[in-house]
């Protein structure tokens, strides 16, 4: 047997020409780096820890880094503005009666009131939304009785009364 094709000592009946992708390759100049998880503790000064091997041009260049950078950026822009508009529907939130909120109550009391307000108005829309398919049901069964009637598609009927085929 060739140093080729003895047996490998960690899969016994594999050659050696059978390499783990762990194995450093003939040509590589360094031998493979093997990954140790970070224990949860070392996590959090891992992303304020800078490389001391790589300069910071690489990092700076490094286009996943870039990239995360400016998700990151896009992201507390957005959570600004977002605060932003949370503040100013608190602001402009009247009582279910439409005044405005008294200006003596506090900032958590306002918000529990303009979110009590948007809830009391989501439940009416939903409400009339309900009501609105009911009716329309009931329009479309009666169009379909008059078509059954009169021996025609309800297509037919429903352009009688001014309606289209996506209404």
């Amino acid at each position: 047997m060739s140093s080729q094709q003895q047996p490998s000592p960690q899969h016994p009946g594999l050659s050696s020409s059978f390499v783990s992708s762990d194995a450093p390759l003939p040509s590589s100049p360094t031998p493979a780096k093997k990954f140790i998880p970070a224990e949860p503790e070392s996590i959090s000064t891992m992303n304020t820890e800078v490389d001391k091997n790589t300069p910071p041009v690489q990092n700076a260049a490094n286009p996943r880094l870039a990239a995360l950078a400016t998700k990151r950026a896009s992201l507390e822009a957005k959570l600004a503005d977002l605060q932003a508009q949370r503040l100013r529907y608190i602001n402009n939130a009247t009582l279910p009666s439409g005044l405005a909120i008294p200006a003596e109550w506090t900032e958590e009391q306002r918000a529990k009131q303009a979110l009590a307000t948007a809830n009391g108005v989501l439940k009416e829309h939903i409400t009339l939304l309900h009501a609105y398919n009911e009716i329309k049901d009931i329009g479309l069964g009666l169009m379909g009785l008059v078509a059954d009637q009169r021996g025609v598609r309800q297509k037919v009927i429903m352009e009688e009364f001014g309606m289209g085929d996506k209404d």
